[in-house]
């Protein structure tokens, strides 16, 4: 079963309809994710357009991903494997030494694949990992506020930053937070393409915290400020949530003081320049790839606009978001869903 790649994927398909046109999944699985990454780009299958690194390069002894680097030849020999597999970037995570997170960097380049790296809530890894020339850090680097060193280090280095909302570390983040303060349940498009009683049990019955508590909005915030000093800031939904989850990232950063614009500019443009991918994608340009989105209302008014999609083009292919059925550009039509 691990090793299938269905037909509709409805995670994909819901992505696609909530205005998802390309994506990069720093975790997965080799066997499961180049493949649906081939038919997707050979319009066999129905997605965003999608980029892994496959497994992570870990160095927590985890039965199934460890990756022992004893040195430069072990480091490239596991990122060989991954560009081989179909991988542009390797996860660089938890190599309990520096040598070892600076060996994975070094293969990287070698290859000339991106290393996106993880520091596990440490800040003085995050630190390392900035130093040491990883593409971006994901995940917010684990401070109250980022002081006059942390904003110049860091907006001095070509490192793009990905802190991930919807998991804040140090309280309740942005997806308890959406969850309880939307009906996620009633989203039209979710009802559309979500197996309806999942989506209700994932989503009817809500904890909720004192809003002083959250700390997604804080977290936003200094993201802010390094995204004003020209850090590529990212949105990173961390396969929370599949469709809405990438708008909660949005909806976090005006929470934390960004301007709708920023936030829309760190879903499209910034997390498209952060991987280098800004050449194909992340506006729309002549020579670009053709994907956009229609939105029924205007985000750069209310940011909570921003899922109200109607259409959604990838590849030049326009598709009805509330049906996925190909529109204008052709006549594919979406097969039922296995709960339909």
């Amino acid at each position: 079963v691990d090793e299938m790649t269905p037909q509709q994927n409805w995670v994909n398909m819901l992505n696609l309809a909530m205005g998802i046109t390309t994506r990069h999944d720093p975790s997965s699985s080799a066997a499961t994710v180049f493949p649906a990454v081939e038919m997707q780009r050979a319009g066999l299958i129905v997605g965003p357009r999608s980029f892994s690194t496959g497994e992570i390069v870990y160095g927590a002894k985890a039965a199934d991903v460890y990756a022992e680097i004893n040195g430069l030849d072990d480091a490239l020999a596991h990122v060989r494997r991954l560009k081989a597999q179909g991988a542009h970037s390797v996860k660089n995570y938890n190599q309990p030494r520096r040598e070892q997170r600076q060996q994975v960097v070094a293969a990287a380049l070698q290859e000339n694949m991106r290393s996106v790296a993880e520091g596990g809530s440490l800040f003085g890894m995050d630190m390392n990992l900035i130093a040491d020339g990883n593409t971006t850090v994901e995940h917010n680097v684990p401070l109250d506020i980022f002081y006059g060193d942390v904003l110049q280090f860091f907006s001095k280095s070509k490192v793009g930053y990905t802190p991930t909302l919807v998991v804040t570390y140090g309280g309740p983040a942005g997806d308890p937070y959406w969850r309880a303060h939307t009906d996620v349940f009633r989203h039209p498009l979710m009802a559309k393409h979500y197996p309806p009683t999942e989506l209700a049990a994932n989503n009817a019955r809500r904890e909720i915290a004192p809003e002083e508590d959250y700390v997604d909005d804080n977290s936003a915030r200094e993201a802010h400020k390094l995204a004003k000093l020209g850090v590529p800031v990212a949105i990173g939904a961390h396969g929370q949530e599949a469709g809405i989850a990438a708008h909660w990232e949005l909806w976090s950063f005006v929470r934390g003081g960004m301007s709708p614009i920023e936030a829309l500019a760190a879903g499209t443009i910034e997390s498209a320049r952060s991987l280098g991918y800004d050449k194909d994608v992340g506006s729309i340009a002549a020579g670009k790839l053709a994907d956009l989105v229609v939105l029924d209302a205007d985000p750069s008014a209310d940011i909570r606009n921003s899922d109200k999609v109607a259409k959604v083009m990838i590849g030049g292919r326009l598709y009805d978001a509330a049906t996925l059925n190909e529109e204008v550009t052709g006549t594919r039509k979406r097969m039922p869903y296995y709960w339909e």
